[in-house]
């Protein structure tokens, strides 16, 4: 397995059998609705996508990019939240599967389940299982201690959101979650992208166990990362 950082929330993981993007924000949406431009160009042409499935937490535009989403085949498989499939619907997308809390599906040889995330809409982390490792991604969330329940799953890595702004988590609350799940790996994302909202990574990884940041646009084998 291999996983990317393609910048705030967003990663595309491949397998031996499956290839998903998981919170792609590949254009210069934000800027458009919000006057907050991205600091660093897309990795990605959405145009080029050919994933099994995108995977699109909530339906706000850096996860649910709709301008990225318009140059995207309309065959694409998306499997988002019930807000995000009607935005997504409304675009001429048919292949757009609803994932609430505790739902679980299969794309290939990875196994998806939907947890628990706080946020100012409809939202849910992700735990990714493949190849004998478990991954959980918090994708937009407040703190609650609810989160801690994800330590039931074993992670062996965590991919928290650290920026503090809109509906987030800081990096004390950050800090904390990765102590009580307890993952032997912690990676911090959602910042770099815009000015207004972004934080140091720094901040987060030198106060939990085994703190890890990606390099932004680079492929990592999942044995880099889990060390």
């Amino acid at each position: 397995m291999t996983i990317r950082w393609i910048g705030q929330s967003g990663y595309l993981i491949r397998t031996e059998n499956a290839e998903i993007l998981l919170d792609p924000y590949l254009s210069d949406a934000v800027n458009r609705v919000a006057n907050r431009p991205r600091l660093v160009d897309a990795p990605l042409s959405p145009s080029e996508i050919s994933a099994d499935a995108v995977i699109c937490t909530h339906d706000h535009l850096d996860h649910l990019d709709v301008d990225a989403a318009a140059e995207m085949s309309r065959n694409t498989r998306f499997i988002t939240t019930g807000e995000g499939r009607k935005t997504l619907m409304d675009m001429g997308f048919s292949h757009v599967d609803v994932l609430t809390e505790g739902d679980l599906v299969t794309i290939g040889d990875l196994k998806l389940t939907a947890v628990y995330a706080k946020h100012t809409v409809e939202a849910f982390g992700v735990i990714l299982q493949v190849e004998g490792k478990t991954l959980y991604f918090s994708g937009d969330t407040l703190f609650d201690e609810r989160l801690y329940q994800i330590r039931e799953f074993h992670p062996d890595v965590t991919f928290l959101c650290i920026n503090g702004k809109l509906g987030n988590m800081n990096v004390d609350e950050a800090v904390a979650v990765a102590q009580g799940i307890g993952a032997p790996r912690n990676i911090p994302n959602h910042y770099g992208m815009f000015a207004s909202n972004t934080e140091d990574p720094r901040r987060f990884t030198d106060r939990v166990s085994g703190g890890f940041i990606m390099e932004f646009n680079r492929e990592y084998d999942v044995s880099e990362i889990c060390g």
